[in-house]
């Protein structure tokens, strides 16, 4: 069985390999029916190029990856 791989890399120096790096917040507001604030825990989800340590969203990523799979949709099945 054939089987292709498509990597995703930093469009700005081609490397492959990345690392998490994590946000922690609290976000407060406020609610109409209570006077105290509540919050919200927020944990962003960010990766950096090892190479040359340019930041990518995980949108950006998944983003990246969908052109792959409409690239080679159908592609092993057509040989």
């Amino acid at each position: 069985m054939e089987e292709l791989r498509d990597y995703f890399r930093c469009d700005a120096c081609a490397n492959k390999n990345f690392k998490t790096i994590y946000n922690f917040s609290l976000r407060f507001h406020e609610v109409n029916f209570a006077r105290d604030l509540i919050y919200d825990k927020l944990i962003e989800e960010m990766y950096q190029c090892t190479e040359c340590k340019k930041i990518f969203t995980r949108d950006e990523i998944e983003a990246g990856l969908a052109e792959f799979r409409k690239k080679r949709r159908g592609s092993l099945s057509t040989r």
